[in-house]
Parts: structure tokens; C-alpha cells; sequence
């Protein structure tokens, strides 16, 4: 199976997040970045599909957060929050806190307009359980 009938092909190819899922984890690392641009909008039948199976990928995924929060897309650090990094684990979460931190207390312009300093304080909020 190629590479990229494991990407989605539009909004609603849902069938290839399914087909990437079933990969390896060492296959579907190369895939990571081109997956993330599928949570830029939560309203795409594909984000949440995507953003699940994203959740599982720990540490190797941390780069490409990284990457994103650092960037300049505030709506897509919006939706990467609330659909990955609000979910992940404790120990993934952690090496993001400094970074969600910032984002949480000193957004830029485009981070507060978007709303990523709120997603960021509950993405760091203690979670109940």
C-alpha cells in the first residue's frame, strides 16, 4: 500500500485515515506531518477520525506539535489542541507545558483573536479521574 492512499484525499476520505491507521508505527511516522494538516478544522469529516489517531502516536508526534505551536497558524493551533494535545497522556503532555504555558499567559495577537491562550489553560487544566 502506497503512502499516500494511507492520506486522505479531501475532507471526507475517511477511508484512508483507516487505511494509515492500519499501518505499522514505523510506516506511518513519515505520514505524521501531512496527517496533522487534517486537524486544521474540526468541522472536516476527517479531523476527529485523524485527531484519534494522532492521540496514540507519543513522542514521535511531539516535534510536529511543536512545530505547529510555534507557528504562525492560529486556528490550526486552536483545533491541534483541542482535538490531539488536550487528549494525550500525561507523560506526552509534558515536554508541551512549557510551550503551552506561554501560549496560555502571553498569547501573540492572532493566538487571543483564535481563542489558543483559552484552549491552551484547560489543555494544561488537571483532568479529573
Amino acid at each position: 500500500m502506497s503512502a499516500t492512499a494511507c492520506l486522505p484525499a479531501d475532507k471526507h476520505d475517511i477511508a484512508a485515515v483507516h487505511r494509515a491507521a492500519a499501518l505499522e508505527p514505523e510506516a506511518r511516522a513519515p505520514l505524521l506531518p501531512d496527517l496533522l494538516e487534517w486537524v486544521q478544522d474540526a468541522n472536516w469529516p476527517v479531523a476527529r477520525p485523524v485527531a484519534d489517531l494522532l492521540v496514540a502516536e507519543g513522542a514521535a508526534l511531539l516535534p510536529h506539535l511543536r512545530t505547529i505551536l510555534h507557528g504562525e497558524d492560529a486556528v490550526w493551533k486552536y483545533w491541534l489542541i483541542e482535538l490531539v494535545i488536550a487528549r494525550l497522556p500525561p507523560p506526552d503532555l509534558a515536554p508541551l507545558r512549557p510551550l503551552l504555558e506561554r501560549l496560555a499567559t502571553a498569547p501573540g495577537p492572532e493566538d487571543r483573536a483564535e481563542e489558543v491562550h483559552l484552549a491552551a489553560r484547560a489543555a494544561l487544566a488537571p483532568q479529573p479521574g
